[in-house]
């Protein structure tokens, strides 16, 4: 039996070598205890991966080139209907098959993730973090149906999401995304495995309104130092975020935008009158430069054509100028909205699909317009106190951009509605000794297919 192991043991751990690169010997050992938990005398008899080690076909009557005998584990939009882990599931970790097609960004092929959602444990399990024991499912083809690739017969973790849990139990189903799993499940890390065989394996519900990742609603953002911290929720916690880049320097003032039209917020820095601009979400190039507005203009970012792209814009005074382009030259739209020393604010007031201004008095009184154009406020209602530094954003996905407050750098008090009352939503979001009195506040979000 030793021997069995030590050979089933070394079949892993090449075949894992040869398939996703840089990997560590517990992943690869966890392959191994995976197979041997679901298939030990086929895999270590039979050619193949951990993966496609039988034709079990989920001990079900179905013909061997039926999805359900590959090997893989079916999606989840399959099962519900939805492109997420489902209830009573958590991730567990990750892959990526680039030359999909199907994750084009800037004209660039870029890689497809799979991401696995394990049940719960139902049983203790050993230095593998999984078993095949659950009571959360039975192994077989998904729905009955032989067409249809099998769930939960798969005890295996990649191990790069939730790794505080020590025991998972098999893979219920899978998410497909363009979006990095990181951004998704901020437990997850960014160690890279890679299978491009799994490519082409897809989905027509992975392409239905159910199977577009979308981060739901706004989400809080803040730059100081020149360093980019974004949060991937809203909860009472200080290390719930991506990663930091920096991007632009100290003194830049910050703006995000959706640059090319992609779904993602990007960042953008505005120094002086000049206005540079990248779609990458780290330390990438600066992607479009030019001049516009004056020297001590306060900078704002709206989608003032309904077009999906952001577009910059100055306010002097109460005086806004807004460019439908990214290139240097006079406002093309001109007006007057608020009065000098308002802090300036832009948003989707009535859902239409077009930004349009709003300006805050006193850190309590909201002023808010529906048009490009002199008058006086649509909307106007009081929410915060004197002291905090507004936001606003589409916070509950709706439509709607409302109202909120940060409150001694790090108390987010959120509101859904545009009108006086009490916050929807209070969150702490605490970047420790990022903080400081030069730290801005602003909200990013990301809408993308996956």
């Amino acid at each position: 039996m030793t021997d069995l192991a030590t050979r089933i043991t070394d079949a892993a751990s090449g075949f894992m070598g040869r398939k996703v690169g840089r990997r560590g010997l517990l992943q690869r050992a966890a392959v191994a205890a995976s197979a041997l938990a679901v298939v030990p005398l086929d895999f270590a008899l039979k050619p193949g991966t951990a993966y496609g080690a039988i034709c079990g076909c989920a001990n079900q009557d179905c013909d061997c080139g039926a999805s359900c005998c590959d090997g893989y584990t079916e999606f989840c939009c399959t099962l519900t209907g939805q492109n997420a882990c489902p209830t009573g599931t958590i991730m567990g970790g990750w892959w990526k098959a680039d030359g999909s097609g199907l994750c084009v960004r800037n004209g660039a092929d870029g890689p497809r993730y799979y991401m696995d959602c394990n049940g719960v444990a139902a049983a203790p399990c050993g230095p593998s973090g999984v078993t095949p024991a659950t009571n959360t499912c039975s192994c077989g083809c998904a729905g009955g149906d032989c067409g249809n690739r099998w769930n939960c017969c798969t005890a295996f973790r990649y191990g790069q999401c939730n790794q505080q849990v020590p025991c998972l139990g098999p893979i219920m189903c899978r998410v497909v995304s363009c979006v990095p799993p990181w951004a998704i499940d901020g437990t997850c890390t960014t160690a890279v495995a890679t299978d491009n065989f799994t490519a082409g394996h897809d989905s027509g519900c992975l392409h239905t309104t159910a199977g577009t990742f979308q981060i739901p609603g706004s989400l809080p953002a803040m730059v100081s130092g020149g360093f980019w911290h974004r949060g991937i929720d809203r909860v009472e916690a200080s290390d719930r975020g991506l990663l930091p880049y920096q991007f632009g320097e100290p003194g830049d003032i910050p703006v995000f935008g959706d640059w090319n039209n992609d779904g993602w917020t990007s960042p953008g820095v505005v120094r002086g009158n000049v206005w540079m601009l990248s779609n990458e979400q780290g330390d990438g190039p600066v992607e479009a430069s030019f001049t516009f507005g004056l020297p001590g203009d306060i900078p704002v970012v709206g989608d003032w054509t309904g077009s999906g792209w952001s577009m910059p814009g100055m306010v002097r005074g109460n005086t806004w100028f807004l460019r439908t382009s990214y290139t240097s030259g006079a406002p093309d739209i001109t007006f007057q909205f608020g009065e000098p020393g308002d802090t300036p604010v832009v948003g989707d007031w009535n859902g239409n699909g077009i930004h349009t201004p709003g300006m805050v008095r006193g850190g309590t009184q909201w002023f808010l317009r529906n048009s490009l154009d002199s008058g006086p406020a649509d909307i106007s209602f009081e929410y915060g106190i004197p002291g905090d530094i507004p936001v606003v954003g589409d916070w509950n996905a709706d439509g709607i951009w409302s109202p909120g407050v940060v409150r001694n750098h790090r108390q987010w008090l959120i509101r859904n509605q545009l009108s006086a009352g009490a916050p929807d939503l209070i969150f702490s979001w605490d970047r420790g000794p990022a903080v400081n009195d030069a730290a801005r506040f602003l909200t990013w979000h990301s809408v993308k297919p996956r």
